[in-house]
């Protein structure tokens, strides 16, 4: 009884065995394709920029291609060099003339930009390739004139790019300001908040009052929790106030809105600097032009000043050829030639005049019987033997995609688990067989 409980318990185990095997291969059958780098992609890059100084604008353009056959989902990279920060929206599309997406890019703080290809090149899979263009700052201050070779890494190797450079060498910085005015520019290189300033003479009289007021156009908000306002008689090289600052003893008051700044002081004396910093956040990020403008006060003189700031694109294209499949011709089935049959002589019939008329039925003769007309042979029809058309052979598909699709370790597992089945069905029968001796 005990044999016949192990046995139970064996072919049980067995055939749960069999049927998690079974499972785990059917799953790895479906399992998809693993996306893959492409260290073979091809990336050309220039810039036409020429730098200044420190946070200078620099625009890239590239022609990227990738090997035939790459699959949806592979990447490709390239990494900014060190004197180059990404500046600008950090995703963007590449798309063909009809509005597919062919691969999206995306670039990270570090400068690494990774390109995506998309389920286009699965029905376009040759000549896979595009152009890109972006903005990036120059991150370093020149140091001399001529030219600096910038390294950008693509896969495992490097491509040098050529920048010109012409640092300010006389009258660089601008100095105190003689009239007022605001600047303004990207606070962030994602391009989602901006800085400005209003900047002024220094106070001309005994005793001034002096108020800013300053409107963002659409798409951006002010954001009234950074309003900067300074007061102080010492100034740099570049015009900006520095410490020590006399915001205590020249108080600002400040009224704020998203839409709306105020900023006022009373009794400045002579020779007093004032400068007044603003952040605006972008609500519209579709805009190519953001705008500010304002007014400043100057006891009782009035200055509109204004500013605009141009959003840096990063776009791209891409495109693909789809496989033409050649059609097969129709393959011409083997056909065996019959073996024919012997036509058998027809007894010839008499000739008969179709103007004459029938003959007349002969006599027969007394000592002579009459013959026995010979039987007609039957006539068999021909037999045509068929043989069947063979297949015409598959299209030859490439074996990476073959790879990715058979599931081959799905069909081993589901053989395995069949395997298990049977053993576990034989220790039921053992055991069974076992019982029906023990109980005679």
């Amino acid at each position: 009884m005990n044999n016949q409980i192990h046995l139970k318990t064996v072919s049980l185990v067995t055939a749960l065995l069999a049927a998690l095997t079974a499972v785990l291969g059917l799953g790895l059958t479906a399992l998809p394709a693993t996306a893959a780098n492409i260290p073979e992609a091809d990336i050309t890059i220039s810039t036409e920029s020429v730098v200044t100084k420190q946070w200078d604008q620099v625009d890239v353009k590239c022609t990227w291609s990738v090997p035939d056959k790459s699959q949806p989902g592979d990447t490709f990279s390239l990494q900014l060099p060190a004197e180059l920060r990404w500046f600008g929206a950090t995703t963007f599309d590449l798309k063909n003339p009809a509005g597919r997406t062919v691969a999206t890019a995306a670039a990270n703080d570090a400068g690494l930009v990774v390109f995506t290809l998309t389920d286009f090149v699965a029905s376009h899979p040759l000549n896979v390739g595009g152009e890109c263009s972006f903005t990036t700052q120059y991150a370093l201050e020149p140091t001399h004139g001529g030219s600096e070779e910038l390294n950008f890494v693509v896969g495992d190797s490097v491509v040098r790019v050529p920048v010109t450079t012409e640092p300010c060498t006389e009258d660089c910085d601008p100095g105190v300001p003689t009239s007022a005015g605001k600047s303004m520019w990207w606070a962030d290189p994602a391009q989602t908040k901006l800085e400005s300033i209003f900047y002024m003479p220094p106070m001309a009289f005994e005793t001034n009052d002096v108020v800013v007021t300053d409107i963002p156009a659409a798409g951006m908000e002010i954001n009234c929790s950074q309003v900067t306002p300074r007061v102080g008689k010492v100034v740099s090289t570049a015009g900006n106030i520095v410490e020590p600052y006399d915001n205590g003893q020249y108080p600002a008051t400040i009224q704020c809105s998203p839409q709306s700044l105020t900023v006022s002081w009373q009794g400045l004396p002579k020779g007093e600097h004032v400068e007044l910093f603003v952040v605006t956040t972008v609500t519209d990020s579709s805009l190519d032009v953001y705008e500010n403008n304002g007014t400043v006060n100057i006891s009782g003189d009035q200055h509109p000043v204004g500013t605009e700031t141009r959003r840096s694109v990063a776009s791209g294209t891409g495109d693909g050829t789809a496989e033409t499949t050649p059609t097969p011709s129709p393959s011409t089935p083997a056909t065996q030639t019959p073996t024919p049959t012997p036509t058998p002589t027809p007894t010839p019939s008499p000739t008969t005049s179709p103007t004459s008329a029938p003959p007349a039925t002969p006599e027969p003769s007394p000592s002579t019987p009459p013959a026995t007309p010979e039987p007609s042979p039957s006539i068999t029809p021909p037999v045509v033997v068929v043989i069947p058309e063979e297949p015409a052979e598959p299209n030859e598909v490439d074996g990476r995609e073959q790879l990715a699709n058979t599931g081959a370790q799905g069909q081993g597992f589901i053989f395995i688990a069949a395997a298990l089945l049977v053993l576990g069905s034989l220790f039921a029968f053992a055991g069974a067989r076992r019982y029906g001796q023990r109980s005679h």
